[in-house]
């Protein structure tokens, strides 16, 4: 199962996209994240432009509005439609790139590009943010996940985390 994230990137005018991705992987102990998009969509295009993306981890609570900005790229669409806006999501502002941050998400990773072949994009965290209540462990929004294809209407969520057993010697 692979993390379901919310990338937003911005064009060299400014032009704000959201893109939802699936096949998102950590790289590099944390430091760098990595996902595949299109040649031809606005996120490709945006990051090959400026060299910045965020990526945002929403929660269970969220996944309907998450789900519309996939519904709203599915379909070619204006380089200038605000997909963040067009869900009922929220843009706040990002502490070191310019593609902004979506503030109901409890996570969310600025990055620079590192490199990139054909489609795959990889990413080095330059700034990262979690949610105060995810920390704490006051709240108990659930990070969702999705599978790998076998069930397209349905989804996991990550509900918890565990210690590692001992390794005998």
């Amino acid at each position: 199962m692979c993390p379901m994230v919310l990338v937003t990137t911005v064009n060299r005018e400014g032009i704000v996209n959201a893109a939802v991705k699936t096949n998102f992987m950590t790289v590099s102990s944390m430091s760098r994240y990595a996902f595949h998009c299109s040649t031809q969509h606005h996120t490709y295009l945006n990051i090959m432009e400026t060299g910045e993306f965020v990526v945002n981890v929403p929660t269970e609570d969220i996944v309907g509005k998450v789900l519309k900005v996939a519904a709203i790229t599915e379909k070619p669409c204006p380089s200038e439609l605000n997909e963040i806006a067009e869900a009922g999501l929220t843009p706040i502002p990002s502490e070191r790139v310019k593609p902004p941050r979506v503030k109901e998400c409890v996570a969310h990773y600025e990055c620079t590009l590192d490199w990139h072949r054909g489609g795959l994009i990889v990413g080095k965290v330059v700034a990262a943010s979690v949610d105060k209540s995810l920390v704490d462990k006051s709240d108990d929004r659930r990070t969702v996940v999705v599978g790998g294809g076998r069930n397209p209407d349905s989804y996991g969520v990550v509900s918890g985390t565990k210690k590692w057993p001992k390794i005998d010697s």
